[in-house]
Parts: structure tokens; sequence; C-alpha cells
């Protein structure tokens, strides 16, 4: 799969833009506020819905506007596809809609998939250095882009963690109220081991994959990958799935239900819900020690792409499709040797690149470079 063309009205500060993109590495080149991150961030939403610089719709459209409008097309297996997001504050219409090949859609459920993306830019450093809620985000977005089953089974886990949690800050202590809980409990239980057991496959297809990857980049490096939860290690069954399925496989149930029964009066005392996959993390490790608190920020660098690269591959493998990568403002971050490296290793997928500068070393047969200035293409 490979995007075709990009087409942006109102979106940032892009007034009307147009671009044709070829399959292989386009790289756009200009200084810094120019509206690079922008095309990157109007493909994002395409793919996965909403944009990454603000959980806000409206704030992508352009200053002094009333409306911003943002079209992709790609071309897969069986033909081309095209998505086309509005956003609005106009009176009576005001709002996102949706449009997949011409024909609106109501849950963006339907959209996840339709244009898959790996997207990384030095705050996808989170992934690596900060919070685990950085790293359920990395496999939330990728996981629910090959496995619709997956993103509205966490959309309904939220629901009910939210309505467990308001009742945790509410209840007393009758007999109706904890028979409530026991409810919430069940359904949290039933969701919340499906995420796991999803989450923990997909952990272990990630293993396989980043641990070659990161050889080539950091040679005499060792990578470890692993899925850490309070369900303890998880390791997944033999699927039974034919190879055409694009579901993720199951696993062997968790009995999250008796954790939460076990935490039950530390979840009152703290009027909040203290074990489940809202609080799970990924363990990463390099030569044995944990990335998080011992790598140097290059090794943090090289393990985030290391991560993101083999994110390419499982979507290939899973999918049947080749992933779009987007890159905002990576090889500002490596040299030159690096740079040739990364540029080799991605160049069987279609990537688009933003960066300040570019002379690139490697020998790329498909490349195009667009200068990007004032929020339009200047030339290509």
């Amino acid at each position: 799969m490979f995007i075709k063309s990009l087409s942006l009205q109102n979106f940032r500060n892009h007034a009307r833009t147009v671009v044709e993109f070829g399959e292989g590495i386009n790289v756009l080149v200009g200084d810094n506020a120019q509206g690079k991150t922008n095309l990157i961030e109007a493909i994002y939403m395409t793919c996965i819905g909403r944009g990454f610089k603000s959980p806000r719709d409206r704030e992508v459209i352009k200053f002094g506007q009333d409306f911003a409008k943002v079209k992709t097309t790609a071309v897969k297996k069986f033909g081309k596809i095209s998505v086309e997001i509005a956003v609005s504050t106009i009176q009576g219409k005001a709002g996102k809609s949706i449009k997949i090949n011409e024909v609106p859609i109501t849950r963006t459920g339907e959209l996840m998939g339709t244009v898959p993306c790996v997207f990384f830019n030095p705050d996808e450093l989170k992934l690596v250095k900060e919070a685990p809620a950085d790293r359920r985000r990395f496999m939330d977005i990728d996981i629910s882009q090959i496995d619709k089953i997956y993103f509205y089974n966490l959309l309904r886990y939220n629901k009910v963690l939210k309505q467990r949690n308001a009742l945790l800050k509410s209840i007393g202590t009758s007999a109706d109220e904890m028979r409530s809980l026991d409810i919430w409990d069940e359904q949290l239980a039933t969701l919340g081991e499906q995420i796991i057991n999803r989450r923990v496959l997909f952990c272990e297809e990630l293993k396989k994959e980043v641990v070659g990857v990161h050889k080539v980049i950091a040679p005499g490096e060792t990578i470890e990958v692993a899925y850490e939860g309070a369900l303890g290690d998880i390791s997944p069954r033999k699927s039974s799935a034919s190879p055409a399925d694009n579901s993720l496989a199951k696993h062997a149930p968790a009995p999250l239900l008796s954790l939460l029964k076990s935490a039950r009066a530390n979840d009152l005392r703290l009027r909040t819900t203290t074990v489940g996959p809202h609080r799970d993390d990924i363990a990463l490790s390099i030569n044995g020690k944990d990335v998080r608190g011992f790598a140097s920020q290059g090794q943090q660098r090289t393990v985030a792409l290391s991560l993101k690269i083999a994110e390419l591959k499982i979507f290939e493998r899973v999918i049947g499709e080749k992933p779009v990568l987007l890159l905002d403002d990576v090889l500002s971050e490596l040299d030159a040797r690096r740079q040739a490296k990364l540029l080799d290793l991605i160049k069987e997928w279609q990537s688009i690149i933003t960066t300040t500068e570019f002379s690139s070393q490697a020998p790329l047969a498909a490349l195009r470079v667009f200068k990007v200035a004032s929020g339009a293409i200047v030339n290509t």
C-alpha cells in the first residue's frame, strides 16, 4: 500500500495544498514552522481519526477560518481508497465528519486499518523513557489498526472502567452497592482479559521482529521486550487461526476477576481501580538492563526507532499490506552514517519524512524531495 496523494484545505497553516507522493521515500524539507509537520499530521489524521498535536479536533482549523478538510488517496492491493475528514465550527455543522470512498461513516472504528500507518517523531521517545501510559498508547494504536475487535473492546473497557471508578467514588457499604460493584467487576474482567491477551500476543510478535532490526541499527546490543502487568508473565498459546485470519489470536484466559476482588479493599480505600490493563506496561531492556532507567538518550532513540520498524513488519504480515511510515524530524537527530542506515532499512516501505536539511548518502532509487515554505509546496 502507498499514499498517492494528499490534499488539504484550511488545515493548520495550509490554505490549499496538494501533494503527489512517490511509492518510495518522500522527504519534506523546510525551515521550522513552515508546515512540514502539518502535512504529516494530516496524513496521520486520515489513518487514526485524530491529529497528534492536540486532542481537540477544532485546533487543526487554520486561524480565521471555520472549517478544515483533509483527503488522502491510497493505492492498495485491490484498488484505490480515499479517506476524507472535515472539521467544522459552523453553526449547525459543527464537529467532525469522516468519509471512506465518499461514503460517510459513523464510528471511528470503521476507519481503523483503512490506511495503516506507523508514526514517529522526537516526542515518541516517551515510548521508551516516560510513563507506562505512553507504552500502552503505543500498543493500543497499533493493535487497533490490525484488529477492530480490540479497538471496540478497548472503548467498552474504558467506558466500564469510568463507571466503576464513579461508583467507587460514591459507594457506601450497602449490599446493593456491593452487588453493583460485582456487576462492573465481571464486565471489566471479561473485557480486560481480552485486551491483555491481545497485547501479550502483540508483544510476542514485536519481540520476534525488533531483535533483528535492533542488531542492524545497534550492533552488539541485544533488546528484550515483554508485557508487564498485574497478571504476571503470560505466554500465548499457539493460535489455531488460519494465516489468512487478520484478527489477533486468543490466549489462555487470565484470572483478572479474582485480582479485582483481591484488590477491592484497596480500591475502596483509594476510590479508584488499581488493577487491570489500564495499569499495565511493556518491559524493555538492552543487554539485560532496563531501558527506562539505564539507557543513554542515543540508546533510547535507537530502541524507539527499532520498535517502529518492527511495527512495519508486523503490520505487513498481519494485514497483507505495507503500511506507510511517517517520520517527523527524526533525521536531524542522527549522524550521516545512522541516517544512511535508517534510510536503507526503510526503503521497502513508502516513507514520508520531514527534516530541516537533507543530504542523503544512501543510494536510493525511489526518492522524492519536496520543499515546504509558508504552508505550501514550493517545488517538486
